[in-house]
């Protein structure tokens, strides 16, 4: 929450300077706001950014062979992801705790998305300047969403002075703040914890689903907050940004929830994960797999979220399989039921998998599925 107060506090003379100062410059102002933000937050993030950003715009724009180009950008991206991911960057060297660079995990598949596109010639004409501005963009540096080369620089091209856009931009920065204070930190948080709490010795079932029900809904939320904050930040640069979330909980299977839930990330793995492995396996679920077990690795490389990953794909897999079955056709002629269990079944699935994260390691995860479960 801190962070997003130094943005949204940063943000303020940013964007009024930013639309003063002539086309040519207006970029400019974001540019050093996100740079000194991350020196003062971050010294190691601003470094990491500055040096992969050159490396990756003069790689692919000078190396004779674009192949050899794009490799070498997306094997150092992945190298310096993995390093600090797997938290080796400096532990028991300098520091007792390994440091992750804040942003990490946006602006690296950024890069890799961007080094992709020019793989597939897919990149319009630009300058070393749109490519700083697109990753050195104040409001989605720390909270994505996981925004595309290829928008940004249409917008970044085509920006005039919106009062209705900029308008729509405050409107939703407030909508971002309130999921975050109100619901999140004070319903769910305060109140709604207070109450598990207190049932917690006459009702311990009750306790530890709703404990689940809280902590998806809060994660949830603060995500679904921060990337309002972010589109909403955005727009008043005069930028639309992707949305990164569309209801959820009101997915009907569990391919449709991936869909609706961290969007951005959800179609990166689609299009730089799945269909390549689909194209050289052409096995669907290996590809499914393989997505899911780096949409997990992109929060964090551990067991949980492996497992976590590997539970998703399992269950998308599944769910393609039963498409095709007889039982589906049957149970689409009655579609308020269908669409009823759909969600009943696909909601608590996601929080059921979310225990597998939400407790410190896998033991303790088990023990609360036993607790959930009755045995």
């Amino acid at each position: 929450m801190e962070a997003l107060i130094n943005i949204l506090t940063i943000s303020i003379p940013v964007v009024a300077v930013s639309w003063l100062l002539p086309e040519r410059w207006q970029m400019l102002p974001v540019v050093v706001a996100t740079a000194l933000f991350l020196a003062w937050v971050s010294p190691l993030s601003l470094m990491v950014l500055a040096v992969t950003t050159l490396i990756s715009y003069y790689t692919i724009k000078v190396y004779p062979s674009l192949t050899s180009a794009v490799l070498i950008v997306i094997i150092q991206i992945t190298a310096i992801f993995l390093f600090f991911k797997l938290e080796l960057g400096l532990k028991g060297a300098l520091l007792k705790e390994a440091i992750i660079p804040l942003g990490l995990s946006y602006y690296s598949f950024r890069q890799i998305h961007y080094a992709i596109e020019a793989y597939k010639k897919q990149l319009p004409q630009h300058t070393i300047l749109d490519f700083i501005s697109y990753l050195f963009f104040l409001p989605t540096i720390l909270i994505g969403p996981i925004n595309r080369f290829q928008p940004f620089l249409k917008d970044l091209k085509r920006r005039r002075w919106d009062s209705t856009l900029f308008s729509l931009g405050l409107e939703r920065i407030l909508y971002g703040l309130a999921k975050i204070t109100v619901i999140g930190n004070w319903i769910l948080v305060f109140k709604f914890n207070n109450f598990i709490r207190s049932i917690r010795l006459d009702y311990p079932w009750l306790a530890d689903y709703l404990n689940v029900v809280k902590y998806v809904s809060n994660a949830y939320i603060q995500f679904a907050g921060y990337s309002d904050v972010a589109i909403g930040l955005s727009m008043l640069l005069g930028f639309k940004i992707t949305e990164n979330f569309n209801y959820p909980f009101l997915a009907t299977n569990i391919a449709d929830f991936w869909r609706r839930w961290h969007i951005s990330l959800s179609n990166w793995c689609r299009d730089y994960v799945f269909y390549p492995f689909l194209g050289m396996t052409r096995n669907g679920v290996i590809s499914i797999i393989m997505s899911m077990l780096v949409l997990g690795a992109w929060h964090e490389i551990s067991m949980r979220y492996l497992l976590w990953g590997a539970m998703h794909a399992v269950a998308i897999s599944v769910w393609h399989k039963y498409e095709g079955k007889a039982i589906h056709r049957k149970l689409s002629q009655f579609p308020l039921v269908q669409k009823g269990l759909g969600i009943f079944i696909t909601l608590h699935f996601v929080l059921f998998s979310f225990v597998l994260i939400m407790e410190e390691n896998i033991w303790e995860s088990i023990e609360l599925y036993k607790r959930l479960l009755f045995i």
